[in-house]
């Protein structure tokens, strides 16, 4: 049998006590976090087609083709596609800018594959632009309007993402107006779980990110 002296057996249970408010207290910013974001994008983004207003440029997030882990296909990439392809031939959109990492898994350059994958399925290469320097979504959302000069345009990616970017652009002092973003079908699969688990820690580092920007 193993005896603890009072005044250890005493450190212990604060530690622990300390242990739990530590694991309370960062579970509760990450729910504030994420209501936050969630509530700022109320009647911003649009499931139905129908009712996206037209913008002259849609905003498409770029991902790899594959999955970082097991090289398989990255339905995020395939259903981000498919909404751009919509998008652009309901006439909700006239351009297309692929906003990703030039330089991303395994050297995969993510615009030119997104490009690559909406030019196979007709829409015409004059009305893509490509920005390469969109390593992470803040990036992008600067880039497209102190680089390419948006100022209104449409967000396409899933919902949890179109939640955050617009929330960036919003709260980054950007001289942004009408912003909007159209939700891409979001993968069920387990793999896919993990992505949005993340998502709940990327909304925290979001809210670092606004301050030191």
């Amino acid at each position: 049998m193993i005896f603890i002296e009072p005044k250890r057996k005493k450190l212990v249970t604060i530690l622990n006590w300390v242990a739990i408010i530590i694991i309370v207290l960062s579970l509760g910013v990450v729910w504030v976090c994420n209501r936050i974001v969630a509530d700022n994008a109320t009647g911003k983004t649009y499931d139905d087609i129908d009712g996206v207003q037209y913008r002259e440029v849609g905003l498409l997030l770029g991902t790899t083709s594959q999955t970082r882990i097991g090289n398989r296909r990255n339905l995020f990439f395939k259903y981000r596609i498919d909404a751009a392809e919509d998008l652009y031939k309901a006439g909700k959109i006239g351009k297309i800018l692929i906003s990703g990492d030039e330089n991303s898994l395994d050297g995969i350059n993510e615009p030119e594959c997104m490009r690559d994958s909406l030019v196979a399925r007709g829409v015409p290469p004059e009305d893509i632009v490509l920005d390469g320097k969109g390593s992470r979504t803040i990036y992008s959302i600067i880039n497209a309007n102190q680089v390419y000069g948006l100022k209104s345009f449409t967000i396409i990616s899933q919902k949890f993402h179109n939640e955050r970017a617009l929330y960036q652009a919003e709260h980054l002092g950007l001289d942004v107006e009408n912003l909007q973003a159209f939700n891409a079908t979001s993968p069920s699969s387990k793999w896919a779980i993990r992505i949005y688990v993340r998502e709940y820690f990327a909304r925290v580092r979001m809210f670092w990110d606004l301050w030191t920007f």
